[in-house]
């Protein structure tokens, strides 16, 4: 089942905990339709003495039991591998694809992408090279210029090139332009029509796209090994990049790659050891997952080992809607229930104290970094019986939206219906407390009654006054709390990926420690970096994605035209 197979129904029939677990088994994947799968993931090859960016022993040569030629590999069959694999084959080259599931990853349908002919029949016009820079002020200025205008030059035309083989594919499917941005802004952050998404042009229900591209790089002669995780690179001695050693059941293949090896094959969420090493912010704000188990860096790994550079900054795309028991804190363990959507909207939020302390209205990771800085690195989100009005007035937009969009797009998380049916499971489940007064409240949220108290009267007097005199947030989103029940939740942060990998240029080819080209070797996707730092700029919807399945062409491209 996936998200798309979850309907209003289901979140409202039965136990409402079943909406819970429903979350707990990744349906509710934040910005992701994912399938899942029971099959074991391959473990990758450990050595216990060793870290992350320590190699191990070579594969012995006797150990080695099949030997298959190529021209192009492509390691990992997500989106960045199954869009490499297809702009490959469509040039002539003989692709074959390592895959180390039974299935093809998590797909994703919020597309970022700029200057689609979609874009251009819905009448969206902006200013590119503003976007770009907005790019860079998100990342501080700690990424590569050249590849945010790549994705901005050239996003459009991998839309297109999609949304012409979905329409062969699967008739009735077309690209949808998601061009309603609310105000525009969200205090000082500026959003700009990015996202596009596919869609049943009669019934505007998403459609996937990775099983009819799947087929069609068949068609063109790709070959798919699955279970067949990467165990090593191989590279002659400071030279090319021949090919990897690469496991299926107990035994070592070796394949030689003559054009090239693409590396796709995601990031680290799910190597908690190497979280904690190379993102110990975030680690420290993790409060549950919606990761996937098969994230374990082994490319990022694997390149390292034979002399590639990685990011200096760790990034990771966090969501703000982790809500824990209110008797839990950050400890290691991370939950696979607490799926608060409320949490990524600007309710009020206060710190374990009771106060208040910050503007609301923020990206989802900046709130957590201002939590960060709080007693015990959490909060509490905070609202009252007005929430569907509320939520209307707040007006978010990508993967948080639960008002319609207007410009008749059906992709989101939840409506007003089903996010009613998740709180009810959230509140069974001990996630979010419910009570009549705001003395109950903070009694259930373990905070201190008078504090939340003077908190929540000076924060519904600043909104009868329409200024938010404390804090700045924009006087449309200050909302009084005054209709019991109320609400809370004590949250950190939801991990769904990491987005610091191996340094390419725009070429795709990955650089060594010296900024210099590793011939042979070339990266897209979440195992790629250069593109973010510290943080996920979610108001440029779709961004990530967007870069993944652009890079993953591109990447394609250029090996296969060596």
């Amino acid at each position: 089942m996936n998200r798309k197979e979850i309907t209003r129904r289901e979140f409202l029939k039965g136990s409402a905990a079943t909406a819970v677990t429903a979350a707990a088994m990744g349906l509710l994947t934040a910005c992701s339709t994912g399938e899942t799968t029971n099959q074991t993931t391959p473990k990758p090859e450990t050595q216990a003495a060793l870290k992350w960016n320590e190699a191990p022993a070579k594969i012995a040569e006797d150990q080695i039991k099949e030997t298959v030629e190529t021209e192009v590999l492509v390691v990992g069959g997500g989106g960045a591998g199954l869009f490499a694999a297809a702009s490959a084959a469509e040039q002539g080259a003989k692709v074959l694809m390592i895959e180390k599931l039974l299935i093809h990853g998590t797909e994703r349908h919020w597309l970022g992408a700029v200057g689609s002919k979609a874009a251009q029949a819905a009448g969206v016009d902006f200013d590119k090279q503003e976007l770009v820079e907005e790019l860079m002020k998100y990342a501080s200025c700690r990424a590569d210029q050249k590849l945010i205008q790549l994705w901005a030059d050239r996003s459009g035309e991998m839309i297109d090139w999609l949304a012409d083989l979905m329409a062969e594919k699967v008739p009735g499917t077309k690209m949808h332009m998601e061009w309603d941005i609310g105000h525009g802004s969200h205090g000082s952050y500026k959003i700009f029509p990015t996202m596009h998404n596919l869609q049943n042009d009669e019934t505007h229900e998403t459609v996937d796209y990775f099983m009819p591209v799947v087929d069609y790089i068949k068609s063109l002669g790709v070959e798919i090994r699955y279970e067949t995780p990467l165990v090593q690179i191989e590279r002659k001695e400071g030279g090319r990049v021949t090919g990897v050693i690469a496991k299926n059941g107990e035994d070592y293949i070796r394949i030689n790659a003559s054009k090239g090896v693409i590396l796709c094959c995601g990031g680290y969420s799910a190597d908690k050891e190497m979280l904690k090493e190379l993102n110990p912010t975030a680690y420290k704000s993790i409060t549950s997952t919606d990761s996937h188990g098969y994230n374990t860096g082994d490319g990022i790994k694997a390149a390292v080992w034979i002399g590639a550079a990685k990011d200096d900054d760790g990034t990771a795309m966090l969501f703000d809607r982790g809500a824990i028991q209110p008797d839990r804190f950050i400890d290691g363990n991370w939950d696979d229930f607490g799926y608060l959507i409320f949490g990524s909207h600007p309710f009020l939020k206060v710190n374990l104290k009771g106060e208040r302390f910050v503007n609301e209205s923020l990206p989802y990771d900046f709130m957590l970094h201002a939590g960060s800085l709080q007693p015990k690195r959490l909060y509490n989100t905070i609202f009252d019986s007005n929430w569907h009005e509320h939520v209307k007035q707040m007006y978010q937009i990508g993967c948080a939206r639960i008002e319609p969009s207007q410009s008749g797009g059906l992709l989101q998380i939840f409506d007003h219906e089903s996010a009613e049916g998740l709180l009810h499971g959230l509140i069974e489940g001990g996630y979010v407390q419910q009570a009549d007064t705001l003395e109950e409240l903070a009694e259930k949220l373990h905070i201190p009654a008078d504090q939340f108290v003077a908190t929540v009267n000076r924060y519904n007097e600043l909104c009868a006054q329409g200024e938010d005199e404390d804090f700045g947030k924009e006087s449309y989103r200050m909302l009084a709390l005054d209709k019991a029940p109320f609400y809370g939740a004590r949250q950190g942060a939801t991990i769904l990926c990491t987005l610091d990998g191996l340094r390419i240029n725009t070429r795709m080819n990955v650089l060594d420690t010296e900024g210099e080209p590793i011939e042979g070797l070339y990266a897209a996707g979440d195992c790629s970096g250069g593109f973010f730092a510290h943080n996920y700029p979610e108001y440029i919807v779709g961004v990530a994605i967007g870069r993944t399945l652009t890079f993953g062409r591109i990447a394609g491209e250029v090996v296969a035209s060596l």
